[in-house]
């Protein structure tokens, strides 16, 4: 087990959480922008803002990438978690602290990279999503190949159950526009 020195199997494991926190973060911050503030920074000419809406139009790749990053990075967190484990017991007690290293990893998971960065993404959604959405739009351009397979699957169950999936339109109707408006006006105008 001392092939891979122990420092460096810690220094992969927070870069991992920290993955999963990233990825975390992203998903909610994408779900929680708010969409006319979005739409005004489209038209303006808002770099990030023109990514993100790019990404919303399609919720199913953008949802798929997410997904797909954030569960590799935990079922890689989860073996660098037992080699971790091994390094420190050996083969043989690793065995009986498998459901302790899992019971730890789940904790700190759900703190560092589930409840943590969605409660933060959910609070600023803008700050989140703004420098996401670069690295999701090119995570999506290269690994767009296992998204279509994921999301084939996906909807192929879907269908199964008599569901059908469809692309969401980020359009907002014109009550929806009139009352957000209002809302947005009044939330940041330099009177307020």
């Amino acid at each position: 087990m001392d092939i891979i020195p122990l420092g460096t199997l810690i220094g992969v494991l927070i870069f991992l959480i920290i993955l999963s926190a990233f990825f975390s973060a992203s998903e909610i911050s994408m779900m929680s922008i708010n969409r006319y503030r979005l739409k005004h920074l489209v038209e303006s000419g808002h770099r990030p803002a023109i990514l993100i809406s790019k990404l919303l139009k399609h919720p199913d790749r953008l949802l798929g990438i997410i997904l797909l990053g954030n569960n590799a990075v935990n079922v890689a967190a989860s073996a660098i978690s037992m080699l971790i484990v091994l390094h420190f017991l050996g083969k043989d007690a690793a065995v009986a602290a498998t459901g302790i290293t899992a019971l730890v990893l789940t904790i700190v998971l759900l703190i560092f990279a589930e409840v943590t960065p969605k409660t933060l993404a959910a609070s600023y959604p803008e700050r989140v999503a703004f420098p996401a959405a670069f690295i999701l739009f090119w995570l999506l351009r290269i690994l767009y190949p296992f998204v279509w397979v994921v999301n084939l699957a996906s909807n192929q169950i879907l269908r199964i159950f008599g569901v059908r999936a469809q692309s969401s339109s980020n359009a907002l109707s014109r009550s929806e526009e009139r009352r957000v408006g209002k809302e947005c006006r009044s939330r940041w105008s330099p009177y307020h």
